[in-house]
């Protein structure tokens, strides 16, 4: 694969805002394509070690390509980012957790994560689990569906959406994307520059993976791996996402947890996060322009104390 192809998403502000080091030791956590990883190496190739996190064989076998240079201070880990208290066996000096799709998962027209090029319905990150994106709209009750598009897309037509699929689908299959986009633009109309699928596939996106639950997961396992003063970059592309993260963020840099009708704490609570960005990074415009998919991201960013 040509990886000129392939954009990392705040490459520069990740690799700044990680404040780098000699000997040290960080964790990319969702390696995909690797941009992360190579940037952080080629801005101090005096770092001890990266440990690289992901749940995507075929990602991870094209980023080791790509990383090839430098795989003795490379350390490649198949698993889920929210198991990191098994996968890592030593404190890191800096995480950085980029949660958005990989451009090689939005190419393949057989992972199913775009509603472009009639891909297959699919939308695993790891290829051993059973659920699918197909199962889910061809298998799953109308007020089950509506309720995923509701909670996971934030999406205001789910019902009729989800009323729409079951009605498709007592005659044919939804075997592609086409099929889905099709029946989702019988409900939404295209406005702006949002495709009218985006909400409804990012539902079923987070709902085959499990994703809000790894995140709410990871975040409160990272600060056992965290030395003190390391840094945790984290990387959002929608609202559900960064809800939790700020939620946590703020839960980690206060110093009592009680209720605030609580005269006197008791919660012995301590703070375990300084928030560095009280309001998130967002993309330069000249990285919006060369890379539109990035306007949604967010970079949050805190210090372990």
């Amino acid at each position: 694969m040509n990886f000129n192809y392939h954009f990392t998403v705040m490459k520069n502000e990740a690799i700044e805002n990680l404040n780098l080091k000699k000997d040290g030791i960080y964790l990319d956590a969702t390696l995909g394509m690797g941009g992360h990883t190579y940037g952080i190496i080629n801005a101090r190739q005096d770092i001890k070690k990266i440990f690289c996190i992901d749940n995507d064989s075929d990602s991870m076998k094209l980023a080791k390509q790509r990383l090839s240079n430098s795989k003795s201070k490379i350390k490649f880990i198949k698993g889920n980012f929210k198991d990191i208290d098994k996968l890592i066996d030593e404190k890191v000096d800096g995480i950085i957790l980029d949660l958005g799709i990989s451009t090689y998962q939005l190419l393949n027209s057989k992972r199913g994560f775009s509603f472009k090029n009639g891909n297959k319905l699919d939308m695993r990150i790891d290829l051993n689990q059973k659920l699918t994106a197909n199962e889910i709209v061809n298998t799953y009750p109308v007020d089950k569906i509506s309720s995923l598009l509701k909670e996971y897309g934030e999406e205001k037509n789910h019902f009729k959406i989800a009323s729409e699929i079951a009605r498709y689908r007592s005659k044919k299959k939804i075997a592609t994307s086409d099929d889905l986009t099709k029946i989702i633009k019988k409900i939404n109309k295209r406005s702006g520059m949002i495709e009218p699928s985006t909400r409804t596939f990012q539902a079923l996106r987070i709902a085959v993976n499990n994703e809000l639950t790894a995140i709410d997961e990871f975040l409160m396992k990272s600060d056992k791996i965290l030395k003190r003063g390391a840094r945790l970059v984290i990387i959002t592309f929608h609202s559900l996402e960064d809800r939790i993260v700020k939620k946590f963020f703020k839960f980690s840099e206060s110093e009592c947890d009680c209720p605030p009708s609580k005269m006197i704490c008791s919660c012995k609570k301590k703070q375990t996060l300084r928030i560095i960005t009280k309001r998130p990074l967002k993309p330069s415009s000249k990285e919006i322009n060369l890379n539109p998919s990035s306007r949604s991201a967010k970079m949050r960013i805190g210090e372990a104390i």
